[in-house]
């Protein structure tokens, strides 16, 4: 059965943020260790072509990807509409507010954008789901190991039983074990030991018997 209250996303260039996230990518002293004193920034033009070719894109996959994550978790959006800001350059994208940079390609955009989406979810429910919930499960995990094992098994059952495509969890996967941090490749790691479904189920049984006696 369909969702019924899965938000409109909206894709745009924000132009307002734009100078300051180049400004921030050429000259944080960090940035400029990783290469990015190096990078130059898309004409405008370009970037509009890209936000062009991230909604054809998002478009073919959209209602299977918001109702899926809605479904396995059990959950719903608390808003209407969610703006995803496209900037030059991004070191790391984020969900609140949604940025992203507008260096990816049409496919991996649409896979960052629905990490971001299953953060948004989880932060939109934080009133059903206690904080707690996680340090219980994973108590010797970082914060953002915690933060992403639901996240990366829910886009496992994305990649794996909705869209059967084995070859995009498998370069998620790579993606995350390139990260300088360790954090987000351990949490892949658990969801390999111990299971997507599982880890759902676990996640769901949590929280669900709560809301159910409220």
């Amino acid at each position: 059965m369909p969702i019924n209250n899965v938000p409109k996303i909206i894709i745009k260039y924000n132009r307002f943020l734009d100078p300051i996230f180049v400004f921030y990518c050429k000259n944080n002293p960090e940035l400029q260790k990783r290469g990015w004193n190096d990078w130059m920034p898309p004409q405008k033009k370009e970037i509009a072509n890209r936000i062009k070719n991230y909604r054809i894109e998002w478009a073919k996959q959209e209602d299977k990807i918001l109702q899926g994550i809605c479904k396995i978790l059990d959950l719903d959006f608390k808003r209407n509409i969610i703006d995803v800001h496209i900037v030059s350059g991004n070191p790391r994208d984020f969900s609140e507010p949604l940025i992203m940079k507008g260096g990816y390609t049409p496919e991996d955009f649409v896979d960052t954008l629905s990490h971001e989406l299953i953060h948004i979810l989880l932060q939109d429910n934080v009133e059903k789901i206690p904080i707690t919930i996680l340090s219980k499960m994973f108590p010797k995990e970082s914060n953002l190991t915690k933060n992403h094992i639901i996240t990366y098994a829910t886009l496992k059952y994305i990649y794996l039983e909705i869209f059967k495509d084995e070859s995009k969890l498998n370069k998620n996967i790579k993606k995350s074990l390139k990260s300088s941090l360790p954090d987000y490749s351990r949490a892949w790691k658990i969801v390999e030991e111990k299971g997507y479904g599982q880890l759902i189920i676990e996640f769901k049984n949590k929280y669900l018997p709560i809301n159910r006696n409220q």
